[in-house]
């Protein structure tokens, strides 16, 4: 049995963990535990609750479930890595978070970065006719509008992290009044992990490592 603790960054990632994410990997005989402590975090505050779950809690992995986007030059490795691929930027910048953490010298060594591609939205453009059929049933709007969206990238995970162009910000784009929280878990949870893992590479790899502890 593996147990492994989450800090998160905001309820839509809570939920994701409790109700869709612990249910699969429970199955595997890995168990999650999420802290949630909120959105607009500075990077200090995102290394005290890592460090002060290592220590709580020292038979248990630590990971995170931040969004790459809204970060800043304040955390480890973004500022020197912003400009590269995503994929390059994100291992380069959860390599500097680990080796950050790893320098405390702490006696548990047991730490998981992740950030997500570029938001927690991104894992509902993994299937967005699941996605669509959702969300017509509260909202009108064109049909294709998100595959459109989805069809200029190479993947989920590519989809833009600007004010403007985030995936969050492309669906309220079309459907203003949508729900992080009531919308989108629901959706990620019908839509699956295997089809969520199978368009979202990073994702997969973060899974992939957790299932290989």
């Amino acid at each position: 049995m593996i147990r492994i603790n989450i800090v998160t960054e905001g309820r839509t990632e809570e939920k994701f963990v409790t109700n869709v994410l612990s249910p699969y990997l429970a199955d595997k005989e890995i168990f999650l535990t999420p802290r949630n402590i909120g959105r607009g975090n500075s990077y200090d505050k995102i290394k005290f609750n890592v460090i002060q779950w290592l220590k709580e809690d020292q038979t248990a992995w630590v990971t995170t479930m931040f969004d790459l986007y809204g970060q800043n030059d304040s955390f480890p490795g973004y500022l020197e890595n912003k400009n590269k691929n995503p994929y390059e930027k994100i291992i380069a910048i959860e390599s500097a978070f680990k080796a950050d953490i790893d320098a405390e010298n702490l006696e548990n060594w047991k730490f998981i970065p992740y950030f997500q591609l570029h938001e927690f939205e991104a894992y509902l453009f993994s299937d967005t006719l699941i996605m669509e059929s959702w969300l017509n049933l509260d909202y009108t709007f064109q049909t294709g509008s998100f595959q459109q969206i989805r069809d200029q990238f190479d993947s989920p995970e590519h989809i833009n992290d600007s004010v403007l162009t985030a995936p969050s910000k492309r669906i309220l784009s079309i459907i203003p009044s949508y729900s992080k929280v009531a919308d989108g878990v629901l959706i990620s949870e019908d839509i699956g992990i295997d089809k969520i893992r199978q368009e979202c590479r990073h994702f997969n790899e973060w899974l992939t490592n957790i299932e290989n502890l």
